[in-house]
């Protein structure tokens, strides 16, 4: 193969056999395909001998999906004998073979041919050009199927993925992630010809200008979801109040390279702007570090693949490193693994999210002083025990117990004093209690405890033995040991309650007349008959 750049305006094919034969075309003995972003124009001169004596079909075959012109001269004795007119420019149901990449079939007789192509796009000009059979373009292809089912079966999965979790929760990241996977996905369907060949055959000039279109929007959501998932707003607010700015100068680009018309350009355009933005998405991410977001540590590695695999196909493209299929399609595996990270990223979010949630309903159930159930809590544990009881017709009760004088000692001693009373109360309580009683602080200096399986009597028991315990326990007090006491109200279900607030309502009204019998002492009532004949005063108490 020898090859001609033609730098400035174009030749026709007759200039540039004849330019072949004066010796202006260069044999490409380095085996060069790629020419960059350029407006040149290609021709390349390929000699085939055909050294038996049939005719041998042969393929050639471009693994590049986004010439808009090759031109295919087949010269014998100095004669044209053949030509073929393909590429972009053309219809793709006007392309001879109807592969996704360009490849044209010729039967080769029995001596020497010259090909002359001439290769020109406002794309990069990429020209992986083969000589080869169907058989071979059969398995490429079929190979390509795999990777791309893979690959678009991938992004697929975490887009349906994100796309739930963004119309669940309501967060703006997820809703970003997924506009990002579409932008790359349809970026992805446009350059690699799949578009043209099933979504848009016929339309040049769709097929010209989609794959510019999915560029900037694919910078557009880059940038958005950038700004989201490092919560700009919070960790570097005065960058987030330039997203508008930014939004709105990309969408005046994005109009101003459509009407003005040129393609090339735009592609240039849009290529600096996606290597800048990994600079400037790993110095956000820095940032956003250094202020204390943690999310990062999953954000920085995933641009630095991303941008390493788009490294690879940029130098391929450019030719600066040798052409090969698997780093050409270095883009879509960085871009793939880090989607993959970033979705990670998301999950381990919502994790974190899911376990703060599950983390504030646990703190909502206690109480953080003493560590035992608050009063919510208390309803919620003992409303299940109360029904089992009620239904099954099993004695139990309730006990409702007040610290003695406790605002004399936060006034006296100071607050501090009395936090150490009530934590010592209640592990004096936790240590007294079975695993089946409900124990809780219910508010101020009073502590509830509901008795399943426990009559009025055992329960007067049990608060006698822990009042006296509780009588025994010192506070300490600028190395001296201060005594607390506590007052005791007892009551048992009887039939005739429907619900637990009854119950406490009488445990509390119990513990009314402790106080009023002196403190430290345990009062019940007798029984709920006694208690109902007699509405417009308080029944005989026990005092104990």
């Amino acid at each position: 193969m020898a090859i001609l750049q033609v730098t400035s305006g174009d030749v026709s094919f007759e200039d540039a056999l004849s330019r072949y034969r004066q010796g202006d075309f260069v044999p490409n003995h380095d085996g060069k395909v790629s020419f960059g972003f350029t407006r040149d124009v290609i021709w390349t001169s390929v000699l085939i001998n055909n050294a038996s004596n049939l005719p041998i079909k042969k393929f050639f075959y471009l693994d590049s999906a986004w010439l808009d012109s090759a031109n295919f001269y087949f010269v014998r004795q100095n004669k044209l004998v053949a030509n073929v007119f393909t590429g972009d420019t053309l219809p793709f149901s006007s392309r001879r073979s109807q592969t996704r990449m360009i490849s044209e079939a010729y039967e080769f007789k029995p001596g020497l041919t010259q090909v002359l192509i001439r290769f020109e796009s406002k794309d990069p000009l990429l020209i992986p050009l083969y000589l080869t059979t169907e058989k071979m373009i059969q398995r490429n292809l079929e190979i390509n199927h795999y990777f791309y089912g893979f690959l678009y079966g991938a992004f697929l999965m975490l887009l349906v993925y994100n796309i739930v979790l963004s119309a669940s929760l309501k967060d703006s990241r997820y809703i970003y992630y997924s506009l990002y996977l579409v932008s790359f996905l349809s970026l992805n369907i446009a350059y690699t010809g799949h578009g043209f060949k099933l979504f848009w055959p016929e339309a040049l000039f769709v097929q010209r200008w989609a794959m510019i279109f999915f560029l900037y929007c694919y910078i557009l959501f880059g940038i958005a979801f950038c700004f989201e998932f490092l919560k700009l707003k919070t960790y570097l607010p005065l960058v987030y109040r330039l997203n508008h700015l930014i939004y709105v100068s990309l969408i005046l680009l994005m109009l101003g390279v459509f009407i003005y018309g040129d393609q090339l350009l735009a592609v240039n355009i849009g290529v600096a702007l996606t290597s800048c933005l990994v600079v400037i998405f790993i110095s956000l991410g820095l940032l956003a570090l250094k202020n204390g977001h943690a999310m990062v540590k999953f954000f920085i590695p995933a641009v630095f693949l991303k941008a390493g695999g788009a490294a690879f196909s940029a130098a391929t493209t450019w030719g600066a490193i040798p052409y090969n299929t698997f780093l050409f399609h270095g883009i879509e595996i960085g871009m793939l693994i880090e989607m993959s990270i970033l979705a990670l990223a998301l999950a381990f979010n919502l994790q974190e999210v899911d376990k703060a949630r599950i983390t504030a309903e646990v703190i909502a159930q206690y109480d953080h002083l003493t560590g035992l159930y608050n009063r919510r809590a208390f309803i919620v544990n003992t409303t299940p025990l109360w029904e089992l009881g009620v239904r099954e017709e099993t004695p139990f009760s309730m006990i409702l117990l007040d610290i003695d004088w406790f605002k004399t000692i936060n006034d006296k001693y100071g607050h501090a004093v009395g936090d150490s009373a009530l934590k010592a109360i209640a592990k004096t309580l936790q240590q007294h209690i079975r695993k089946s009683d409900v124990l809780a602080r219910w508010g101020g200096e009073e502590f509830i405890i509901f008795l399943p399986n426990t009559s009025q009597q055992a329960a007067i028991q049990l608060a006698n033995a822990i009042r006296e315990k509780i009588a025994s326990v010192t506070v300490s007090h600028d190395g001296e040991g201060l005594s607390v006491t506590a007052s005791f109200g007892v009551a048992e279900y009887h039939c005739h309650m429907n619900k637990l607030e009854e119950l406490i309502k009488l445990a509390d009204k119990a513990l009314y007349q402790a106080k009023n019998s002196g403190r430290n002492v345990v009062c019940d009532f007798p029984s709920l008959i006694t208690l109902t004949s007699q509405p417009q005063e308080i029944a005989q108490q026990d005092a104990v």
